[in-house]
């Protein structure tokens, strides 16, 4: 394939139909039900970016925004979902440009910052290359048994029932309390009602916890059987998984881990949360991440830790050159550097070295 991408006349209806199917292809096990929903409420033309040639799509990939908890100030980055790409011996090749078209939108849309989640460990080391967009593993995962303490006591005038509906009360709810952690995503309503629908797709649970008909929190948990050293997962051995959670009293957080175990019929309920990379040896790597506008991000970062002193290299972006530099972070200013300093990373390496060591929070994020 030639540097010059073939862009024939194609409707939008068109391109949706050619992404929906390479996602078919790339994801097989994603369902029908899924696709039906992440294509009516997520996919929007003006987010979907393609390689196309000679009026085939061969690579696809959305470009959702977010806004993003970086220290507990608010910053616009980008989520790339659905990366998909011709398999062949072209495929890297595609999925290089692909990722160059990505990176350049977010960039001149004034994103900070790309987040990634990986299908599995091949795609994980993958995506590390500098020709394939050079993110690094940056953000971790840590599933926490959940107990309820000796001297708990339930509150009478509490219900925590299953629903099914999502009205704006549980979007006012989130919005009014949700996305308060020093480093945590954001999500509008649509975000959050796709994920919480994707989530009753699987066979999860919402429960919404009410006190005198007020509500007070909800809980996203699901079913799951514990894998055994072979592999594959038990018949019998499950456990309560609490992907979300939000409430601001602690009583009710209790009164969900009983809840959860008379109606899921378990001994056992962990909660899954972000943490930092080291000291926890049973932590997970999540998200990649990679820095879309290194200037933008460090001229961000002195005003939310103005005390921070910093000196990097950037080196390699070949998607955005813009990055490429020396720079010096002091006193809240951001200088350009003439001499290479000894600290010297890539877009990702960066994106890794900042966001490494914080409990970062990315609930609900679509991964298919």
């Amino acid at each position: 394939m030639s540097k010059t991408t073939s862009r024939m006349l194609l409707s939008p209806e068109n391109i949706q139909q050619q992404t929906r199917a390479l996602w078919e292809v790339a994801n097989p096990e994603a369902t029908p039900e899924f696709l039906d929903l992440y294509f009516q409420r997520r996919y929007a033309d003006e987010r979907n970016v393609t390689v196309r040639h000679d009026g085939k799509v061969q690579a696809a990939v959305q470009v959702l925004p977010y806004k993003f908890l970086f220290g507990g100030k608010a910053l616009s980055v980008g989520h790339l979902n659905g990366l998909c790409a011709e398999a062949g011996a072209q495929q890297q090749q595609l999925t290089a440009e692909l990722l160059r078209q990505a990176h350049r939108k977010m960039y001149e849309e004034g994103q900070l910052l790309s987040f990634f989640i990986p299908q599995d460990e091949k795609q994980r080391k993958a995506i590390e290359k500098e020709q394939l967009g050079s993110y690094w593993t940056a953000t971790h995962r840590l599933l926490v048994p959940f107990d309820v303490p000796e001297n708990y006591r339930p509150d009478l005038n509490l219900d925590i029932l299953p629903e099914t509906t999502l009205g704006r009360e549980l979007w006012t709810f989130y919005n009014t309390f949700g996305g308060r952690h020093d480093y945590e995503v954001r999500h509008d309503r649509d975000s959050l009602e796709t994920a919480i629908q994707a989530h009753l797709q699987e066979g999860g649970q919402l429960l919404v916890a009410r006190r005198r008909g007020k509500m007070v929190g909800f809980c996203l948990v699901i079913k799951q059987p514990r894998i055994l050293k072979s592999g594959k997962p038990s018949k019998k051995d499950c456990y309560g998984h609490i992907r979300f959670m939000l409430t601001t009293d602690q009583n009710v957080v209790y009164h969900f881990r009983r809840r959860i175990g008379e109606l899921l019929e378990v001994n056992e309920v962990a909660v899954t949360g972000g943490c930092p990379g080291h000291g926890f040896k049973e932590s997970k790597p999540y998200a990649m991440a990679r820095v879309i506008d290194v200037l933008g991000f460090l001229q961000f970062l002195g005003r939310v830790h103005p005390g921070l002193q910093l000196t990097v290299g950037i080196e390699n972006d070949e998607d955005i050159p813009e990055n490429n530099g020396y720079y010096e972070l002091f006193e809240g200013e951001v200088r350009i550097l003439e001499q290479r300093p000894d600290n010297v990373l890539t877009a990702g390496g960066l994106a890794a070295l900042l966001l490494g060591s914080q409990p970062v929070q990315l609930p609900l994020m679509l991964n298919d």
